[in-house]
Order: structure tokens, then sequence, then C-alpha cells
């Protein structure tokens, strides 16, 4: 990324807190509430980093855990922070998610499949097993299974031909 594109957002990312800070003075918004937003923001910061270069894909990995994080945060500021109680998994699905977009956008790499499979779905059977649906986390031992299977079919041969 070049130097001026560099001055361009980190000016812009100095705008956006000054507004923030002016929003706080000037309302009756209380800064212990949105410490989360600065978490948000930083994992939208790492998004158009990575929107501005798309070689710089690893950006993406802290642009998911901040956005995961943040948004977890965020919500336990505003409904209660007994909250957390059922939304710790957040901090294993974000980095899993994180691994998808490094796949997804990088070179492809199959080795960053494993951990984001480990992460994401071991954070989605937390979530379930958390909240009302806990009695549904098998159907991802079954979801999983048929993945499983379906992918590793044999490659069917054609019949021979008549006459043969």
């Amino acid at each position: 990324m070049t130097t001026d594109k560099r001055t361009r957002i980190q000016g812009l990312a100095l705008v956006v807190l000054g507004i923030l800070f002016l929003a706080i003075n000037l309302s009756n918004l209380n800064l212990r509430d949105l410490w989360p937003v600065f978490f948000l923001a930083l994992g939208l910061y790492f998004i158009v980093l990575f929107l501005i270069d798309r070689k710089n894909y690893g950006v993406l990995m802290p642009a998911s855990i901040f956005l995961f994080m943040g948004g977890a945060f965020q919500y336990c500021a505003i409904e209660g922070w007994w909250m957390m109680r059922s939304l710790w998994p957040v901090f294993l699905v974000g980095p899993g998610v994180g691994f998808f977009l490094l796949y997804a956008f990088g070179k492809k790499e199959s080795g960053l499949l494993i951990p984001g499979y480990i992460l994401t779905g071991i954070g989605v059977m937390f979530f379930l097993i958390e909240s009302e649906g806990w009695y549904l986390w098998p159907l991802l031992l079954v979801a999983a299974g048929l993945i499983m299977l379906l992918r590793n079919r044999p490659a069917q041969t054609p019949p021979p031909p008549p006459g043969t």
C-alpha cells in the first residue's frame, strides 16, 4: 500500500474517532457503554485495508476477531454483562471465520480449513448448548459426517459400452 493511501486511511480514522468523541460529549451517550465500538472500528479498518490491497489478505484474521469480539462486547455493554454467559463461544467462532476468510481470499491453502472447521464447529456447538437450541447440537455431528461421506465418495465409473 502506498504511503498516500495509508495517510488517507489514518486521517479518515482520526476524523471518525473525533466525530465519535464529539457525539459522546454532546449527548447523553456514555463512553462506558460505547468502548466496544473501538473493536468494531478496528475490525472495519482491517477490512478497508484488505479492500484497498487484495494481496494483503492476512488482515482478514484480525478483522474477523475484532468484529466478532466487538459485536459481543457491544451487545453485553448494552444488555448486561451476564449475557457473556452464553456469548463466550464468539471467541472461538471469530478466529474460525478468520481462517475461512484467509482460505477464501488467499492462496486456497487447505490447511486453513482444518482450524476453521474445528473452531467454528466447536463454537457453534457451544452456542447451541448455551441457548434454547441445545438439543439440536447433535445435528452438527450429523452434518459433519454427511459432508465427510459425500466428499469422499468413490468416483463412479461409467458402464461399459454395449457389445463389449
